[in-house]
Order: C-alpha cells, then sequence, then structure tokens
C-alpha cells in the first residue's frame, strides 16, 4: 500500500539542495566546534547568562526602533547558573560562530531541558551572519531550573539554502555580545 503521492523530479531536485547538512559537512563547515558536532547538527554550549533589570523601561520593538531591555549578569554559583521559577534570561553562546553563506541554522533545545519547563527563544541564524548568537531562556516551571557552566544546552541544525538567500548584514553582524 502506498501513502501520499508521487514524487517529481522537480520535488527531488528540490529537496536534494535544501537539505540537514550531516556530520562530515558540519565540521568541514564548522571547524571550531568540531568536538561539538553530533548525529544532528552542533552542540552549543553555555556562554554567559542575564537577566532582565525590572526597572519599568519600555520594551520590545516601536517603528522599527529596538528598545532593548537593561539586564545583568547572573553569577556562576559552584560551576552553574541557578534560573529562578517563572523568569526570562539572556543567555550567550560560549563561542562566536560563523554561519557560511549558502547555509542557514535553526536552534532547538535539549530535550533534558525541555522535561525541565525551560523555553528557548531564538531566530533564525542567517547565512553569512558571524558573531555570538544570544538566545532567550524563560523557565516556565515552578522550581528553579540548574545549568552546569559551560553546559550543551541547545543544538544548531544546519540547513543548505538555494541561491536567493541573501547574507546577513545586519547590525549584530561581528558583535561581540559575550565580551560585554
Amino acid at each position: 500500500m502506498r501513502l501520499g503521492y508521487e514524487t517529481s523530479e522537480q520535488d527531488k531536485e528540490y529537496s536534494d539542495e535544501k537539505m540537514l547538512i550531516g556530520q562530515k559537512e558540519l565540521i568541514r563547515l564548522f571547524p571550531d566546534f568540531k568536538e561539538d558536532v553530533g548525529g544532528n547538527g552542533i552542540d552549543l554550549r553555555v556562554g554567559k547568562v542575564e537577566g532582565i533589570m525590572q526597572d519599568h523601561q519600555p520594551i520590545g520593538c516601536l517603528n522599527d526602533e529596538k528598545l532593548v531591555p537593561n539586564y545583568y549578569t547572573i553569577p556562576v554559583k559552584d560551576g552553574k547558573y541557578e534560573l529562578l521559577p517563572h523568569n526570562f534570561y539572556f543567555m550567550t553562546v560560549d563561542r562566536p560562530i560563523r554561519i557560511p553563506s549558502g547555509y542557514i541554522q535553526t536552534y532547538l533545545l535539549r530535550s533534558t531541558f525541555c522535561r525541565c519547563g525551560l523555553i528557548l527563544s531564538s531566530a533564525v541564524g542567517d547565512s553569512g551572519f558571524q558573531g555570538t548568537l544570544m538566545m532567550g531562556l524563560y523557565n516556565s516551571s515552578p522550581k528553579k531550573i540548574t545549568i552546569g557552566e559551560n553546559e550543551r544546552i541547545m543544538q544548531a541544525l544546519t540547513w543548505k539554502t538555494d541561491e536567493t538567500v541573501t547574507d546577513y548584514d545586519g547590525e549584530y553582524q561581528n558583535n561581540e555580545i559575550y565580551e560585554r
């Protein structure tokens, strides 16, 4: 019994061009992450964790003006970060990354942290981006969540794109967020 539909030659060509990149190619594209390449992607590690200050300043985006919150560094205690219940945090990855032209990345939280109630807030890693990745973390649980310093927290999945993708050239290019 066959399910679905017949695959056309055009579908086959399209799916061959836009595919998830495997281990060998990931090591070639991201040599600085060689030790963190797994079966489906690159394990990314915690760099720095910061919390939002409760200063009542407006945050968000208004008429394309970014209203970024003030934040403070969460201290490492006994080799770990402690994320309080129902709080939002910023997290940087432990080192800069360069996403080659013609590739993009998506980011997924490791399942261990999902089962604890941690939620990852991320954007697409654009083709041509170079710099330190910054993500949002929300502890949705009623308990404190502990994350080890330099812990593997999420996985970067890398996808090949087509020639119509334009490389990133925004304000976060070549950022040094980790060094603030």
